[in-house]
């Protein structure tokens, strides 16, 4: 076989199923290591796939869409259940935690309200405090500051410099997109002094991603992968991009059905 018939083979599957793997590409062509790598390294030199240790990834076709706070609340919902289901494993009774906003807090938060009897949240989201706030042994410290009504989320200077007070044990934070090759992204840029506070308030600081977003991109990057304890996703996930982010040093939790 030609390089020119494998390098389309290896583009197309990366059209369905968006990585892979150099031991699973070994072995469908019969080659060794070395030429699977030098096939990797030609068509990323024609930017089409990204090499990452352990294979790679194709080249994201875009930004994410990001639709309204309502519209993202009714997306993949079993999704962000498993994941926040998986997540709430992290968390045990009398801690103190804060929660960033968005639509899989909305869940995380529903679940932590049915799994838990005393804990101390810290958020700047409102719909979190609506909707724990009949827990009687709940408490909350909700930070202040300009209000966005379109994400129901108080934030700038005020709420950012505000929680350089205070210390959590584990923080929750809800990205846009998850990538190796550009990391933690977020679309709106009010949500990055906010959520880089909670990362530096927090012991452990943990990033909640249902699996939908894991390759693509958005046009603010938060952090590096490796600046975060895990990354929580649902049972969804590709094995092939779950083997590479171990492979890549990520921690990555997964929840089992």
């Amino acid at each position: 076989m030609f390089a020119s018939e494998r390098h389309e083979i290896i583009l197309n599957m990366l059209k369905t199923q968006h990585s892979v793997t150099v031991s699973e590409l070994t072995e469908k062509f019969g080659l060794s290591i070395e030429t699977i790598r030098r096939d990797l390294a030609a068509l990323e030199s024609r930017n089409l796939l990204t090499r990452v240790h352990g294979g790679a990834v194709a080249v994201s076709d875009g930004m994410r869409v990001f639709n309204s706070l309502s519209d993202r609340i009714a997306e993949n919902q079993e999704y962000k259940r498993e994941l926040s289901q998986k997540a709430a494993e992290l968390v045990k009774e009398n801690d103190v935690i804060a929660l960033d906003a968005g639509s899989t807090a909305r869940e995380f938060a529903k679940v932590l309200g049915e799994s838990f009897t005393r804990l101390k949240i810290v958020t700047y989201s409102l719909d979190i405090i609506n909707m724990l706030c009949g827990k009687p042994e709940f408490s909350f410290i909700l930070i202040g500051g300009d209000y966005n009504p379109a994400e129901r989320v108080f934030g700038g200077f005020l709420a950012s410099e505000s929680m350089k007070r205070l210390h959590v044990s584990k923080s929750f934070i809800f990205s846009s997109a998850v990538s190796l090759k550009y990391g933690i992204t977020i679309t709106l840029s009010d949500f990055y002094e906010l959520e880089r506070a909670l990362m530096s308030i927090s012991d452990h600081s943990y990033i909640l991603a249902d699996s939908t977003k894991f390759e693509t991109a958005s046009p603010i990057r938060l952090c590096g992968l490796n600046e975060v304890d895990a990354i929580v996703t649902d049972s969804r996930l590709d094995d092939r991009i779950a083997r590479l982010y171990a492979e890549n040093g990520i921690n990555l939790l997964r929840w089992k059905s």
